[in-house]
């Protein structure tokens, strides 16, 4: 019998661990998930050193989003107690200042009053595939999530963010397994991101979600599980 494996989850801008529950439901029993609390601070030095702090000595690290940018940096940080990665609908460059103008300006209005509807009115076409645009469940899940983040994690988020390093120079330096997925429509973590990543990162795996946005793990949870439990059972069984 395969020995307990840690699979930390760094959830992305204004998601919670809400964004891998159903994958979670699809993984073998000798996998334990945790979703990491990231609090309210405002670089990613800081919130992974909080990570760090919280997480087992060693575990796989995934992240959505946010979530695999902050990743890289807790790679940096610690990389003897990472034994993987899973990259979800990421990006590992540093930010271009007109994506943080358009996010600080989504804030400014958020603390101007209208943070509930962010998510539905402004967001919500670039999280998700079109075809679940219609899809209740779905985007009431979503925006519940942003509910519940709040305004305070939105705002220190976007300037950790807006500062982060730029990480492809690390992405050959990464000496774990790393498996890649993303959303062939993604549109806020284009195609172009991950395709790098799976040109420099050494041991990589990469997948590309027909149908999907960027949310793939709400929108597509059983195919995305499928292709994180035949990697984790390939690498840690």
């Amino acid at each position: 019998m395969a020995q307990p494996l840690s699979l930390l989850w760094l959830p992305g801008l204004l998601c919670d661990e809400t964004l891998f529950a159903e994958v979670n439901q699809t993984l073998p029993k000798w996998v334990r998930p945790e979703t990491a609390q990231l609090g309210y601070l405002e670089s990613m030095t800081h919130l992974a050193s909080k990570v760090l702090q919280e997480a087992p000595e060693h575990f796989v690290l995934g992240g959505l989003s946010m979530g695999g940018i902050l990743a890289f940096e807790v790679y940096r940080q610690a990389p003897e107690r990472v034994k993987g990665l899973i990259l979800l609908d990421t990006n590992a460059a540093d930010e271009k200042p007109e994506v943080s103008e358009r996010r600080n300006a989504l804030v400014e209005r958020a603390l101007n009053g209208e943070f509930e509807a962010i998510t539905p009115d402004v967001l919500m076409p670039l999280l998700i595939h079109p075809s679940r645009l219609g899809d209740t469940r779905l985007t009431d899940c979503i925006s519940t999530m942003a509910i519940n983040v709040g305004i305070d994690a939105f705002q220190a988020h976007a300037n950790a963010l807006a500062s982060r390093p730029d990480a492809r120079p690390l992405l050959r330096d990464i000496s774990v397994p790393t498996l890649v997925v993303t959303g062939r429509d993604d549109l806020l973590c284009p195609i172009g991101n991950h395709l790098l990543m799976a040109e420099q990162i050494p041991d990589v795996t990469l997948h590309i979600i027909a149908d999907c946005g960027h949310l793939s793990t709400l929108e597509q949870p059983v195919n995305v599980g499928q292709r994180i439990n035949a990697w984790l059972s390939h690498h840690f069984s």
